[in-house]
């Protein structure tokens, strides 16, 4: 792979966030396992509101998403999209609340009526990123039916950036690495992964690694549809 230096945008005197913030746009991605190109998911994402603060002008997007496996059914047998938001300032930063996303997959999975809860979580994605650069740590709890699921998220890295060419189109992109732990709920697992932003589209591409770093999945973006 070729490293290259990048550009970077902006609009409207503010940096385009690594994320897509236009309400009505919706991500196709689909995810591959490496050893034999087989489908394991096929994950959308809609952008379905973004919100001005009249305060501080930062901007907040929901969004869902939803994954179904290769035989169409909902991952983990969810019967409905998951709801997200993420924060993006008036500078181009995002920020998305990885403890609040994981309860909003599980209310798609266990029934309204269980309680549950989270704690911490907060991760971030700066606008301005360079090679070498060392990204904030996240770390969040969620608690349902009496059982706790961890996860941490470190050695967060800028390590290149990289002109990419998916279905969906050609993308100057910002290569992330990061390192996550899971722990919990039956999931005990370790991973590092490889992740491709594009400014004003959010992730194009993201590679997952086993703990001896065998890469394991490569997840594209097939379609952007307006």
């Amino acid at each position: 792979m070729t490293y290259m230096f990048l550009s970077f945008c902006a609009i409207a005197l503010h940096a385009q966030p690594w994320f897509c913030t236009e309400a009505g746009t919706e991500l196709l991605y689909t995810r591959y396992y490496v050893e034999d190109g087989s489908v394991k998911w096929n994950h959308a994402m809609n952008i379905l509101e973004s919100a001005m603060d009249g305060q501080d002008s930062s901007l907040t997007v929901t969004y869902s998403s939803y994954i179904r496996t290769a035989d169409g059914k909902g991952l983990e047998n969810m019967e409905a999209p998951a709801v997200m938001t993420a924060v993006v300032s008036r500078t181009g930063d995002v920020t998305l609340d990885i403890a609040a996303s994981m309860v909003s997959v599980l209310r798609g999975i266990l029934w309204d009526k269980v309680r549950i809860t989270a704690e911490g979580g907060l991760t971030r994605l700066p606008s301005e990123m360079a090679i070498g650069d060392r990204l904030p740590d996240a770390a969040g709890k969620v608690k349902a039916l009496g059982m706790t699921m961890d996860v941490s998220v470190s050695e967060r890295m800028v390590i290149g950036t990289d002109t990419i060419t998916t279905p969906a189109g050609t993308f100057d992109c910002v290569i992330v690495s990061e390192h996550k732990v899971e722990k919990g709920m039956t999931r005990n697992r370790v991973t590092t992964a490889w992740t491709w932003y594009a400014r004003g589209v959010g992730m194009v591409r993201h590679d997952t690694y086993d703990k001896n770093m065998v890469r394991e999945t490569t997840e594209v973006l097939e379609r952007i549809i307006r």
